[in-house]
């Protein structure tokens, strides 16, 4: 028989487990997650200076062929940095949750997974955007229950269909709960705005370590209610 601990993990999250997880993971590994979250900042926001630039020169000279190329390069470079930057804190968080001290380059490790964590945004993103037109609720519905998914894609490295539905079936029973955790990641994060937006660096990696204590922890008590 499950004892009282047991039974409140298996009906729900246990939000003081899940934020002591995140608090730890990105504790033992703040150095190394700040610093990414510094030089993705750098790279992300010079590529997009770069392609503001270069779209202000058409502006100004109208189009060429030349500026027109450079353009269209630095729009596929902004998005390749933010998927690489996507997978490798995802990957970070990961492992810091499961109490895993990592280097800077292992953050990198499930960069394979790049195209298939573009294929998730896009559809996901398709899939809100339909919900939301569609009254709305269906919409609200799904960016709750997919968020994990990015989660569960680097994690198991399953395609992104099998990852967003997977997700949706590991969220829908405790919709709430989830709904519930996410507002605390963004309490979390915002945190970071009031520091003049400097927290963030810290922030960010943090809300993201505790998202992903939560992920472990509902596919743990998933697993758990199989076996049961």
């Amino acid at each position: 028989m499950l004892s009282d601990r047991q039974n409140k993990r298996a009906s729900g999250l246990d939000y003081g487990v899940i934020v002591q997880t995140g608090w730890r993971g990105f504790s033992r590994n703040a150095l190394v997650l700040v610093g990414f979250a510094i030089l993705y900042t750098i790279v992300a926001g010079g590529v997009s200076f770069a392609a503001s630039a270069v779209a202000l020169k058409l502006a100004e000279t109208g189009p060429r062929a030349i500026e027109g190329i450079a353009y269209g390069l630095l729009l596929l470079l902004q998005v390749v940095v933010h998927l690489v930057g996507s997978v490798a804190l995802l990957n970070g968080a990961l492992l810091a949750a499961r109490g895993q001290t990592f280097k800077f380059g292992q953050l990198f490790k499930e960069t394979k997974q790049l195209f298939n964590l573009l294929g998730l945004h896009v559809f996901a993103a398709i899939a809100i955007l339909l919900g939301l037109l569609a009254f709305g609720l269906p919409g609200i519905y799904l960016s709750v229950a997919y968020w994990f998914s990015a989660f569960l894609l680097v994690d198991q490295k399953v395609s992104f269909l099998d990852a967003l539905a997977g997700a949706r079936a590991m969220v829908t029973p405790h919709w709430f709960d989830v709904a519930v955790l996410l507002l605390v990641i963004v309490a979390v994060s915002g945190a970071g705005i009031l520091a003049f937006g400097i927290g963030l660096f810290a922030t960010g990696p943090l809300a993201v370590c505790i998202g992903a204590a939560g992920y472990l922890q509902l596919a743990a008590n998933l697993n758990e209610g199989k076996k049961g």
